[in-house]
């Protein structure tokens, strides 16, 4: 069914051949465990050439609100958005469209709300500037320290270390002396104990527990942690050393202060991403924090309720966009290659990892870099004529008029892969509003929900789609998975709602998520699938094991000549085209990457 035009029509085939990728306002969206899989700029693109001015977008899971900016851009496109269209000979029409955007999630909706809400960045600057100058004067003692001469400095970040004990002799040390090796950088795989000599794996080493009471007065037991490593810096030369009596003194006196008002008392919702290790005592919001920087981020919050209303929402986003990534026992440091030192780096996006050696940064001097990536997305948007609306509600009933939408962009949660409501705690509980769990369309064992459940409510989402679009409208589909029990039950969802793949292409991306990086069988490259409605009788699709065999004869020659080409992103071209040609019983991941060995795509002929 034809979307508009014939023009439209030739432009939109264009569209799904083009490169996507992530973009600068990327890192913004990470900050809040929605992995940016494609930026506004590219979603903007995708609307202004498949609807005009004054038409309706609709996006069914809106995380933290890409599409409402994407439609706030097709009023303000940027040179870069103009750039592109030319080059790949499209013919976008920018000017103002309306959004809805249906998110469940609490801080999804909160950052939905405030991102799209065109706030004057000039004054959001101003603002931005006065709290964290506010902060310093009142809080910027906690992050106080000498450096090796003995003059005053301030503290960067400062590296704790769990505490283990010899297997033999029970002597206790520091992880951060046993394990890490520093020259040659390296992790140990072993170690003597200093105390008796006797020689053993680390997995031998036992992580010491202690009792304290926590901020609630509650005596918890959790991994003992001691601060180990600081780094500074003084005027404008930066320092590092290992913790002297003055930092001790300084923990001493912050943990002295009574922050019990400042807690929330909302126990912690476990559930798929529980460790009983690491999360050891983990029981509410305030023990994924050092006393210090839970009271910094506690205080800032207050600070930011004492500015003019309109601008308290983004004052609070940027406390928060800085919190869960940089502020808590989840940030860490990491081995890279060619490094001559550990890396720094912030909280590893869609789980609730505790290292062994966590960070404590400083929460001030991050907030003061950060406001400027929000100053400048609310500048791409600030004046744009688009009206967003966001709606904190399911999208398996949405209450919009029949016949009302004419396209759709939705990027919906992808099977088992991020349990947000799970993670999204760590913001949440600070908005004193937390995602109903019971609502979220997710494959999860601790919900008890499987490829069935999904399915189902996935094909009730798709149901309200195929009923508030109008007739011709479309819907692209951004999504992402290795496994093939999630493509199936994403296939027979929109296919039960009367939809057809009539579109495939990929996201290439720049910068891969956590859960691909460390997997050996994943996508590289997110499939974008437009569905249109089907037309009759669903027509049968050629048989896997033939399509498949014809596929991977297309791709060798293409495969030889990229030295092997990458597999995963052959498998998120396989999933495009299998759904394309009627082919919903696709392989997983790791079925396709024994397959292309079989057909030797992954090594160039001599």
């Amino acid at each position: 069914m034809p979307l508009k035009t014939p023009r439209t029509r030739n432009d939109v085939a264009r569209l799904y051949e083009l490169p996507l990728s992530s973009s600068r306002i990327g890192p913004l969206f990470n900050a809040f465990s929605y992995p940016t899989k494609i930026s506004p700029e590219s979603i903007a693109l995708f609307i202004a050439t498949h609807t005009r001015p004054g038409d309706v977008v609709l996006d069914t899971f809106a995380g933290s609100g890409t599409t409402g900016l994407a439609t706030l851009l097709c009023d303000k496109p940027t040179p870069h958005m103009i750039a592109t269209a030319k080059e790949a000979n499209l013919s976008p029409e920018w000017g103002p469209r309306v959004a809805h955007l249906y998110e469940i999630g609490a801080l999804g909706s909160f950052v939905s709300e405030t991102l799209c809400s065109k706030i004057n960045p000039t004054l959001f600057s101003k603002a931005a500037r006065e709290l964290v100058s506010q902060a310093q004067r009142k809080l910027g003692w906690v992050y106080s320290a000498k450096d090796p001469t003995g003059a005053e400095g301030h503290l960067r970040f400062i590296i704790w270390s769990d505490v283990v004990s010899c297997p033999s002799c029970s002597a206790e040390f520091t992880y951060w002396e046993v394990a890490i090796s520093r020259d040659p950088l390296g992790l140990k795989k072993e170690h003597t104990c200093s105390s008796c000599r006797h020689k053993s794996p680390l997995s031998e080493w036992m992580h010491c527990e202690i009792t304290v009471k926590d901020a609630l007065g509650r005596r918890v037991g959790t991994r003992k942690r001691v601060p180990v490593y600081v780094h500074g810096q003084t005027g404008r030369t930066k320092w590092s050393r290992p913790v002297e009596k003055s930092d001790l003194a300084l923990l001493s006196k912050i943990a002295s202060k009574d922050i019990t008002n400042a807690v929330p008392e909302l126990p912690l919702k476990w559930g798929d991403l529980h460790r009983s290790g690491y999360h050891k005592g983990f029981t509410h919001l305030h023990h994924f924090y050092t006393k210090r920087n839970y009271y910094v981020i506690s205080e800032l919050l207050k600070m930011a309720e004492a500015f003019p209303a309109p601008l308290r929402p983004a004052l609070r986003m940027l406390v928060l966009s800085y919190n869960a990534s940089h502020s808590t026992l989840m940030t860490r440091l990491v081995f890279k290659k060619n490094q001559k030192d550990l890396v720094l780096t912030g909280a590893q996006s869609g789980v609730l990892y505790v290292s062994s050696t966590p960070v404590e940064k400083n929460i001030l001097d991050g907030i003061a870099r950060k406001a400027e990536t929000h100053r400048a997305a609310y500048e791409l948007v600030f004046g744009s004529r688009s009206n967003i609306s966001v709606h904190r509600q399911s999208s398996e009933l949405i209450d919009l008029k029949r016949g009302s939408v004419d396209y759709v962009f939705t990027d919906p949660p992808f099977g088992a892969y991020i349990p947000y409501s799970e993670v999204n705690q760590i913001n949440e509980l600070w908005l004193g509003r937390t995602t109903d769990a019971s609502k979220e369309i997710i494959m999860s064992k601790a919900q008890g929900k499987d490829a069935d459940d999904y399915s189902a409510m996935m094909g009730r989402v798709f149901a309200s789609i195929n009923k508030v679009l109008k007739p011709g409208g479309g819907a692209t589909v951004v999504f992402h998975s290795a496994h093939a029990e999630v493509w199936r039950a994403l296939s027979s969802a929109y296919l039960s709602a009367g939809f057809r793949v009539s579109k495939a292409s990929f996201i290439d991306k720049i910068q891969s998520s956590f859960k691909q990086t460390v997997s050996s069988i994943s996508v590289k490259g997110d499939p974008v699938l437009l569905l249109e409605r089907s037309i009759g009788k669903r027509a049968k699709g050629p048989k896997e094991e033939a399509f498949l065999k014809s596929f991977l004869q297309g791709q060798a020659k293409g495969a030889q000549e990229d030295k092997g080409g990458d597999q995963r992103h052959l498998y998120s071209k396989y999933l495009g085209a299998c759904l394309s040609s009627g082919v919903f019983e696709v392989i997983s991941a790791e079925e396709f990457s024994r397959a292309i060995s079989n057909y030797n795509l992954s090594r160039p002929k001599r």
